[in-house]
């Protein structure tokens, strides 16, 4: 049977983990995105409070003050290695797992071999919570889009008391039970222009979708919504990718933390964007023949001129070097750069990628070497990883780096960084 394993609030607890003066289950706790402009995590007291996702900070901070709440920036390391964390440990319990998230986690166990499933799965629970510190919810069942369902059902605020957290759809009872009680909108897969669709047809409930004719769905939806349909009646018909597998693409961007004006300040975060964007391209045993840089002004402040551009460029040959690309990033970015424009946000694209083992089609007079790294990047990739991030970089990163989102709200390094470990007085 397949397991989901979905964390509460991931972000939150993450935070409230190393900040326990605040109830976790009471107080409304909440992070920041990466600028701190929007609420892009909460848990469930801050969602009494009638906060939606992407709320803009500036409109709820007085709000979860008064309520003796707090809100977090955010700090990715932190949050990396503690889903990594997460995933190991669920790894000991699990076969076949699947990174799907930050916060969730696909596997199977085999029910031969599992007496009580339920109690299994409540271990999985407190083994999490004391190694962890952390709290989560587990769906069971014989698909995966039914074990999303029973997690959903698990972290339903009303039968939370019922459930404590675990959900086991092990009979057609439970499954269909679950189903009518489902809005079709919280279904896996289900989008909002799918549920208005659906909803025309009278369809409102998952158990109303799971009846639905599927040579209908697929004629008047799509075929991914067909194989939802088949999933809810209990075949197999998801295949999902690993977090730490291949990509297709590999997209890095930031809003900055003020109005960049200077091409100069700009090339700095361009560079940053594409310097990390080549890191994860060689975690992944990658390589990309085609890279796009894009830049564009505040859609937000409409009375201020707007401008936005992109540029692609085709590579020679695929690579994964970090020069290489970063030579390329600028050349693109001083194609499109404008002055005049106060400019918000800037990203790094990197496409067409491909595997070390792929067949390459080379240039017939070409010296050049095919997925070929300069050792001057492997040198920096191997101090980096022994000292920390950025412990060497490329000047043109910048040493300021003013155009840095504010992270003064952010929580410490507090798992990978010696000086932001927690502090114990007696």
């Amino acid at each position: 049977m397949w397991v989901l394993c979905d964390i509460n609030a991931a972000y939150v607890s993450f935070c409230q983990l190393f900040n326990p003066q605040y109830d976790f289950d009471k107080t409304p706790l909440g992070v920041l995105s990466s600028n701190q402009g929007n609420v892009v995590a909460r848990n469930q007291a801050i969602k009494d409070l009638g906060i939606k996702m992407g709320e803009p900070a500036f409109k709820v901070k007085q709000l979860v003050a008064a309520h003796g709440g707090h809100l977090w920036g955010s700090n990715f390391t932190l949050f990396g290695d503690l889903s990594n964390r997460f995933h190991t440990e669920l790894e000991y319990f699990l076969f076949d797992t699947i990174r799907y998230s930050v916060d969730e986690c696909f596997g199977r166990i085999d029910i031969n071999f599992t007496k009580d499933i339920k109690d299994y799965a409540h271990t999985i629970q407190r083994t999490l919570k004391r190694n962890l510190g952390i709290s989560c919810g587990l769906g069971i069942s014989q698909t995966m889009t039914l074990a999303k369902l029973g997690s959903h059902c698990a972290k339903k605020k009303e039968w939370k008391e019922h459930t404590n957290g675990v959900v086991v759809l092990d009979s057609q009872y439970k499954i269909d039970w679950a189903l009518k009680h489902t809005p079709v909108e919280d279904i896996w897969g289900v989008g909002s222009r799918t549920t208005k669709k659906l909803n025309k047809f009278g369809i409102y409930t998952g158990y109303d979708l799971k009846n639905a004719d599927i040579s209908w769905i697929k004629k008047t939806f799509t075929v991914v919504l067909a194989r939802t349909v088949e999933e809810l009646r209990g075949k197999s018909a998801v295949e999902l990718k690993d977090v730490n597998d291949s990509r297709d693409r590999i997209c890095v961007s930031q809003s900055m933390g003020k109005p960049v004006i200077e091409l100069t300040e700009l090339s700095e975060a361009v560079t940053a964007h594409a310097t990390k964007a080549a890191f994860k391209l060689r975690r992944f045993k990658s390589y990309t023949s085609a890279i796009t840089i894009f830049i564009h002004t505040d859609s937000f402040r409409q009375a201020e001129p707007q401008y936005h551009k992109s540029q692609s460029i085709k590579l020679p040959y695929p690579t994964a070097d970090t020069s290489t690309l970063v030579s390329y990033a600028s050349f693109a970015l001083k194609a499109i750069y404008k002055k005049g424009f106060k400019y918000k946000k800037a990203g790094v694209i990197f496409e067409e990628l491909s595997l070390h083992d792929d067949m390459q089609q080379l240039e017939l007079l070409s010296e050049t070497l095919p997925l070929n790294i300069s050792s001057k990047t492997l040198v920096i990739d191997e101090i980096n990883r022994k000292f920390g991030r950025s412990a060497i970089k490329l000047a043109s990163e910048g040493f300021s780096q003013s155009w840095r989102p504010k992270d003064d709200l952010a929580p410490l390094s507090y798992t990978t960084k010696l000086s932001d470990l927690p502090i114990a007085k007696a």
